[in-house]
């Protein structure tokens, strides 16, 4: 019997197929023998029997045997010098926690967290420029448009707690956002459905009425004026690009959002998005805080945003603490 080895579906391959998946991220696999090897428990999800055709969610973890697939599509190409040199500055500047079993980064606006077609600076290669010797996996993830926390598991056996941290909804994320125009209620929940989008190639995601999943964010003004309101936003579900949908749908667009706010022109100060993933909590840990990049502190000083973020620090605590 070969060895036996353990992928975590990424977000990217959220509702795609079994079958599918394992070909893009695995290796060549001929489909009598993927189906084969599915009924005799060679290849498991979740440590389950599975079929070709299943739905999987990201963070499910496939264990599989190493020799069924004819190759490694998981080749990785040299890491230049001068590139590596920037990914252990980054890494420097970024790094916000770090334990024998994870890091917490600050993830910067505009840097992918995987590595793809035309993803020239990402998180992935970040990871192998600081050490060769970890399994670094990814527990979540965050849109390449946005900063903030990012958390990263250094071996599979922490990648699996945060999972069943993820999946029993032990972990407490908090986001800041700058939105226009300011909502009329102070604070709210929104919620929908929320599916892929079928009109495009572009990876979108738009409301439902009928299909998709459900989807609840709660939205707090923290300080506003006649044009822009900084808000708190706790994604309560987490579906892809949610608070972007979700800001989108009541109105009040994530400012610097390419994305979803379509034929809108850009000044220069809104070239970045305005959406920050600021607070984490998580079991045996207290609140982590990422701080916020320049450009939207200068934006909120621009525009009078006027706010004091440690005082509101202590009201998160009391607001969202919980064991």
């Amino acid at each position: 019997m070969s060895k036996l080895k353990q992928f975590i579906i990424p977000e990217s391959e959220d509702q795609s197929r079994l079958d599918r998946c394992l070909r893009r991220n695995l290796g060549e696999i001929n489909q009598s023998l993927l189906e084969k090897s599915l009924r005799n428990k060679h290849i498991l999800l979740n440590g389950k029997k599975a079929k070709a055709s299943d739905k999987i969610e990201k963070n499910q973890i496939i264990t599989y045997q190493s020799a069924l697939f004819l190759n490694s599509k998981r080749v990785f190409s040299e890491i230049s010098k001068n590139k590596k040199t920037f990914y252990l500055d980054l890494y420097k500047k970024t790094l916000i926690k770090e334990n024998k079993n994870w890091i917490i980064l600050n993830k910067p606006n505009k840097i992918a967290v995987q590595g793809g077609t035309g993803q020239y600076k990402n998180i992935d290669e970040l990871l192998r420029s600081i050490s060769d010797d970890c399994e670094f996996k990814l527990v979540h993830r965050l849109d390449k448009d946005t900063s903030g926390i990012l958390v990263i598991a250094k071996n599979l056996k922490t990648a699996k707690i945060f999972y069943d941290f993820f999946k029993n909804k032990k972990v407490l994320k908090l986001y800041l956002a700058v939105i226009s125009p300011p909502p009329s209620k102070k604070e709210q929940y929104i919620t929908s459905n929320i599916e892929k989008s079928n009109f495009s190639n572009v990876r979108k995601m738009t409301i439902s009425d009928v299909k998709g999943k459900f989807a609840k964010t709660y939205m707090k003004i923290l300080v506003k004026n006649s044009r822009y309101a900084l808000v708190l936003l706790y994604p309560i579900t987490g579906r892809t690009h949610q608070l972007r949908v979700h800001m989108n749908y009541i109105g009040c667009s994530i400012i610097g959002d390419k994305k979803y706010k379509l034929n809108e022109k850009f000044r220069d100060n809104e070239n970045f998005l305005k959406l920050h993933s600021y607070i984490i909590k998580f079991p045996n840990e207290d609140f982590i805080r990422a701080p916020l990049p320049e450009h939207f502190i200068n934006f909120m000083k621009e525009n009078k945003l006027d706010i004091d973020l440690k005082k509101i620090i202590k009201n998160f605590k009391k607001e969202f603490e919980y064991e």
